[in-house]
């Protein structure tokens, strides 16, 4: 077979595997826009509502570049809307995933049911659910 022949099929090949790879990245989100909108809403000094919404995007942001391959491909698809729409945010984003995720993970039951660390029942300190009603007159319905 001719080089270019080879090289034209290796490049078809390794096509799909590229696109995959590009498609698993962080969505690039023009954050800055966003933060300039957020300025009107900030009560104090508008350059310091955009500097701490700039911070509080780039640390979303490395937070989900760290963990992008940890989180199920539905669940970053489905949240990319709610990160680009109605103003793009990386905070939005994390936001969806964590939310999303969290909802997936069932409540612990070590250390005497409670799920340990603070606040009792599940991860980041939610609260343990409740506990379904006994049969009796009010459980009945009417």
């Amino acid at each position: 077979m001719k080089p270019i022949a080879i090289f034209a099929l290796m490049s078809f090949l390794a096509f799909p595997v590229l696109a995959h790879a590009r498609a698993e990245r962080v969505p690039k989100l023009d954050v800055a826009g966003s933060c300039r909108e957020a300025k009107g809403f900030g009560t104090t000094d508008p350059g310091q509502t955009y500097k701490n919404c700039m911070l509080a995007e780039t640390q979303a942001k490395r937070q989900l570049e760290k963990n992008w391959a940890h989180f199920k491909p539905s669940t970053r698809r489905d949240c990319r809307a709610a990160g680009a729409y109605p103003s793009p945010s990386y905070v939005e984003l994390l936001t969806c995933i964590e939310m999303t995720e969290q909802t997936l993970i069932p409540q612990s039951t070590e250390s005497g049911g409670m799920g340990g660390g603070m606040g009792g029942g599940g991860a980041l300190g939610s609260p343990p659910p409740r506990p379904s009603l006994a049969p009796g007159p009010r459980a009945m319905p009417r």
